[in-house]
């Protein structure tokens, strides 16, 4: 059974981990409390898809999931057979199926794929693999010895806002069979197991908040805005999407990890489509500044060198003011910023399809959104959340090592070269672009040296000099290198704002990282080698693509410490 979610959906996805043996009596309460999460969670998410993946054997899990019937949410049901989704109840079940070692398996799946992790937890470690307690500090990417983490649990009321991205639990205080009743039912047997979000402090530290950190409530809103863009993309007629990365589709279904390529495909042309929406949406914006900034300074000019007229000022003053409001308006609209994200984003996910085709699963990911800080701007922090929905679930561990040949042919001609090819062609533009912007600057600077040399020199005759349009000739010289000055400087103005200068930069980077992995490739015959040859090249790319990102963001905005 699959899901009728929407396929461009980018949904969040909670974990639902929890110990097989709790008290049977406690579970009711538990349940109340989990469903009142979710659809908490939801009403954060009014635009996205949330998905619950669980183990389909827990019976607790599987009363959670019958009493969500009704409710707007998904399950992903982990489980040794399809047969065994049926158990589950719901009406919009995924179902996964887990081969043997299945405790490991489904362990590495709640974790790789899930965005936060909802456990059912007694709090205390354990030394058993791949169990609640295991699976909690897993998550959080905590170290230390099992016994000293449970002993070093700190309480703490302040959210950790310098940490944006930090993996969270949501932890539901829970019984097991033959513990006394406690902690969250010290108030009576009916009163709700009480809840908390853990998130890593240190190397055996846990801090625990008492409700939902302000970060993860502002990263949620910034995920359903782009699934809501999205939408709105969508609904407008005649609006261009991005090519699809399969352009050997054929091909690509002959491997056995097909639909996990195709997933992160609809992500790459939903990233790519809403990143040139809103580029192009930011450059009209800029274009449109550049145009009012010379119909000011062009209009200051007529007024000073041709009429002394009050409409003129008048006329000034209404560009100045609707230009104001202009700029208040739309800044709201964060086109630019949501560019940045949104750019980021398509790379990152062009880089791990490629990565996947050839069977190569990058070491990086988290670590260098992490490395770069770009996660810590606003507007960067949800990228994780649509990365952790592409995460391979490592159920067909072999699936890597077939059709190398093909694997290997896919990655050459549609990335390695249509990337290098592209960069080529763009680098190229842009230099021949920039040529010519010089040479006409030097043309613009040396005529308005003409002219004020000759103003310099015969100012007073130029003043008796009549031009035949009623004014002397030496005002409609100054007006004319007026505005030429005033076209070299809105150019230059719009040049700073679309950052030419470090778009050039980067791609002349690209350039250099492609070129260099191109002609390593040609002559590596190993396949280990080739793998770190791609891996590296991925890295590399992204973490120019991050860079860009964060000068670019620099330029509009305040630094992230200033929030």
């Amino acid at each position: 059974m699959t899901a009728p979610t929407s396929p461009d959906n980018s949904a969040f996805i909670v974990g639902l981990a929890s110990h097989s043996d709790l008290a049977p009596e406690q579970v009711a309460r538990l349940v109340g409390v989990v469903v009142g999460f979710l659809l908490e969670l939801k009403q954060q998410l009014p635009a996205t898809d949330l998905r619950v993946m669980m183990d389909s054997r827990s019976a607790a899990n599987l009363a959670i999931a019958r009493a969500l019937h009704g409710a707007d949410v998904a399950i992903d049901a982990l489980c040794s057979s399809a047969a065994d989704a049926a158990a589950v109840g719901h009406p919009r079940v995924h179902a996964i199926v887990v081969p043997e070692p299945v405790d490991s398996r489904l362990a590495a799946a709640l974790i790789q794929r899930s965005s936060l992790l909802l456990a059912l937890w007694d709090g205390k470690s354990s030394k058993l693999a791949d169990d609640t307690a295991d699976q909690v500090f897993r998550f959080l990417g905590v170290r230390g010895e099992p016994t000293e983490i449970a002993n070093r649990i700190e309480v703490s009321t302040v959210a950790n806002e310098l940490d944006v991205t930090a993996r969270l639990v949501y932890w539901v205080q829970a019984r097991r069979l033959g513990e006394a009743a406690g902690g969250g039912e010290q108030g009576g047997i009916d009163a709700p197991p009480a809840s908390y979000y853990l998130l890593s402090a240190g190397d055996s530290v846990l801090d625990v908040q008492p409700s939902m950190p302000p970060s993860l409530r502002r990263r949620l809103g910034d995920l359903d805005e782009y699934n809501a863009d999205f939408e709105r993309f969508n609904a407008r007629p005649g609006q261009m999407h991005s090519a699809s990365l399969l352009p050997q589709r054929a091909a690509l279904q002959q491997l056995s990890d097909a639909e996990a390529v195709e997933s992160i495909d609809r992500q790459f042309v939903k990233a790519d489509s809403l990143a040139g929406y809103m580029q192009r949406q930011s450059d009209r914006l800029f274009n449109l500044f550049g145009i009012t900034a010379f119909t000011m300074g062009l209009v200051y000019l007529i007024y000073d060198k041709i009429t002394e007229s009050k409409t003129l000022l008048m006329f000034y003053m209404v560009i100045l003011f609707i230009s104001l409001l202009i700029f208040y308006f739309f800044q709201t609209k964060r086109w630019f910023g949501k560019y940045l994200a949104y750019r980021a984003l398509a790379e990152t996910l062009r880089v791990r399809f490629y990565l996947t085709v050839a069977g190569v699963k990058p070491a990086h990911g988290r670590a260098l959104i992490t490395l770069t800080g770009i996660s810590r701007f606003p507007g960067f922090g949800w990228i994780s959340f649509v990365l952790d929905t592409i995460e391979p679930l490592a159920i067909h561990p072999h699936a890597a090592d077939e059709n190398p040949e093909l694997r290997a042919r896919l990655v050459d001609h549609d990335w390695i070269e249509d990337q290098y090819g592209y960069f080529v062609r763009k680098v190229a533009s842009m230099e021949k672009h920039r040529f010519w912007i010089g040479r006409l600057k030097n043309g613009v600077f040396i005529v308005v040296l003409i002219v004020l040399s000759m103003m310099f020199m015969f100012g007073g005759a130029l003043h008796n000099i009549d031009a035949r349009t009623g004014l002397p000739f030496k005002n409609v010289l100054t007006f004319c290198s007026g505005a030429l000055a005033v076209v070299l400087g809105v150019w230059e103005l719009r040049q700073n704002k679309m950052a030419v200068q470090e778009l050039l930069w980067q791609y002349r980077n690209q350039l250099s990282q492609y070129r260099h992995a191109r002609r390593q490739l040609q002559r590596i015959r190993s396949r280990g080698r080739r793998n770190a040859v791609l891996e590296e090249l991925g890295q590399n790319s992204l973490m120019e693509i991050y860079l860009w990102a964060i000068h670019r963001y620099h330029r509009e905005h305040a630094p992230p410490g200033a929030f």
